[in-house]
């Protein structure tokens, strides 16, 4: 199992205007708990940071037990005129698995930004972005792990 990680409206809120963090990464534990449950389960970082930050400044993020299991970053965005992205995550998710081993591996992706996401809803976990990853979401990114052990 591939989980695509967005930091924004998921580890921590993001408010309306994509106002300051004022608690970055205040749900990562909830998240940390929950991965160290499912060791198969790998990471791959989707969120906007990555255009910020190297592979390694990511995993820094992360407690040293489970900075391992980050296995890569989704391709970035095409800008077009302006710097403007047209940002598509389930694209970049997709364009990440075709190159790393096909479209057919099990994936699931807690997001803030559903309208990203077109034909594989069923695969998303939808975080709000002013509650970020909760109780709901834990539960929900639960099942899919569960799933996978069924």
């Amino acid at each position: 199992m591939i989980l695509f990680l967005d930091f924004d409206g998921v580890l921590h809120l993001e408010g309306e205007g994509h106002l300051p963090v004022e608690s970055p990464f205040c749900f990562l534990p909830r998240l940390e708990a929950l991965l160290r449950e499912f060791a198969e389960v790998r990471i791959v970082i989707s969120s906007m940071w990555r255009e910020r930050h190297t592979l390694d400044q990511l995993r820094e993020f992360f407690s040293d037990d489970l900075r391992h299991r980050i296995v890569g970053v989704t391709p970035l965005p095409v800008r077009g005129p302006g710097g403007y992205a047209p940002a598509r995550r389930e694209g970049e998710i997709l364009a990440w698995l075709e190159t790393h081993g096909g479209v057919e591996q099990p994936w699931v992706a807690p997001d803030d930004a559903e309208w990203q996401f077109d034909r594989y809803l069923h695969r998303l976990v939808v975080c709000g972005s002013f509650v970020g990853f909760d109780e709901a979401a834990e539960l929900a990114l639960r099942a899919h792990f569960e799933g996978l052990a069924k």
